[in-house]
């Protein structure tokens, strides 16, 4: 479970909304997989969970990357492949879970790396944001 802390500000409002809401649904998805034999509602649940992050993440990854440039923040790169690594993880999640289905396993690991990726990447990436948005 991850809690939102002011140590993941990066100094601008909307990226630190759509951060919440990224730990939000990576927190739902947690409390499904609490169920160690998940139901068939709570599978649909899940999928759309990941579904959702997807399309979330890239989204985000966009805007934030473009605040990023604009306020000429010196983390700009690495937070590019940053995020291109993690959508090559995400991609090959989903590569791996249409061919073999759902299962309970996967779905751990998923959540354990987004869960580990989303705070360090925040606090080592994306918060050296945070000066930049003061000084301009």
């Amino acid at each position: 479970m991850i809690s939102w802390d002011d140590r993941y500000a990066t100094g601008i409002k909307t990226v630190d909304d759509q951060h919440k809401m990224l730990i939000l649904h990576i927190n739902q998805l947690g409390e499904v997989l609490k169920n160690p034999t998940p139901n068939h509602k709570e599978i649909v649940f899940a999928n759309s969970l990941v579904e959702f992050l997807e399309g979330y993440s890239i989204t985000h990854f966009k805007f934030e990357e473009q605040c990023m440039e604009s306020y000429r923040c010196p983390a700009h790169s690495q937070n590019r492949q940053q995020h291109a690594q993690f959508l090559e993880f995400f991609d090959h999640f989903k590569k791996k879970f249409h061919a073999e289905g759902f299962s309970v396993e996967a779905f751990k690991e998923l959540h354990q790396t987004t869960s580990s990726w989303i705070g360090s990447h925040i606090l080592r990436t994306d918060t050296q944001l945070a000066p930049c948005v003061k000084t301009k």
